[in-house]
């Protein structure tokens, strides 16, 4: 495992609260770690990993749960350059963010749409560009157009705020079907319990081709969502924000953000 790499995974039942089990390989983590100073240069920061995950952007691999994705591996020169210790931090995507406003938790992937209370966080500038999509696991199923949507059951992902597609539900147009991960929705679309499925591209082509090999996917060009993938940060961070968006941007002119993609999904 990559130095860089190493992960504190934070896990304990369906809430993942309560003390972890280092006989497990899991250790300890410290609930209120010190402010960071200028001396000790922001020493370690605490960055969730989705449970569900979140691939191809970050997530676990098997079997030794080495935190892999386009954002560790994006991230890791800057924080060797600033000698950050980075702890991953396995936690769901609701309690995550709780933890993360309390300051147990330093940094998490986070768009600021997404967020209850974006006032309270710090943004940074977006990382990689991405659409939303409405997929369909047959042509014959792609919308055409929207009158012909009515009572269409859509795959989306819990705790998940869709702006494209508010409008549609509110007005019952479309019927929302919940799922625990953008796997399940997949799976979900794939054995007809929903008729289409709305998820980030990357994502979507990333399962295909990982777990869904024997099934095509289409791609409908209505109610399309663009935004950018961005880290959220916890205010006793201020001082890396201006570090880490100056690196978001050095990355992207470079072409090193599309090479690190272009190795997870093709």
């Amino acid at each position: 495992m990559k130095p860089y790499l190493a992960a504190v995974l934070f896990l304990a039942a369906s809430a993942l609260a309560g003390p972890a089990m280092s006989d497990a390989g899991i250790a300890e983590i410290d609930p209120k770690p010190a402010e960071p100073t200028a001396a000790t240069s922001l020493s370690v920061l605490r960055f969730v990993v989705y449970y569900p995950h979140f691939p191809p952007y970050i997530y676990t691999e098997p079997p030794q749960n080495q935190v892999i994705g386009i954002i560790p591996d994006l991230l890791a020169p800057l924080f060797e350059q600033l000698q950050i210790k980075t702890e991953y931090v396995l936690d769901n995507r609701s309690g995550a963010e709780q933890r993360l406003y309390k300051g147990d938790v330093d940094a998490m992937m986070l768009n600021p749409a997404w967020a209850k209370h974006p006032d309270k966080l710090l943004f940074s500038d977006g990382i990689i560009p991405y659409n939303d999509y409405l997929f369909a696991s047959s042509k014959q199923q792609l919308p055409l157009q929207t009158d012909k949507l009515q009572g269409t059951k859509i795959c989306t992902r819990e705790y998940y705020v869709y702006p494209q597609l508010e409008p549609l539900f509110n007005s019952d147009t479309l019927l929302r079907i919940d799922s625990s991960s953008q796997e399940a929705q997949l799976r979900m679309v794939f054995n007809n319990r929903c008729d289409l499925v709305y998820m980030n591209d990357l994502i979507a082509r990333w399962l295909v081709q990982h777990n869904f090999s024997d099934r095509s996917l289409y791609r409908s060009g209505m109610y399309v969502g663009k935004a950018a993938l961005t880290i959220a940060l916890h205010p006793r961070w201020q001082a890396l924000l201006p570090q880490l968006n100056n690196f978001i941007k050095q990355q992207q002119q470079s072409g090193e953000t599309e090479r690190i993609i272009s190795r997870y999904v093709r």
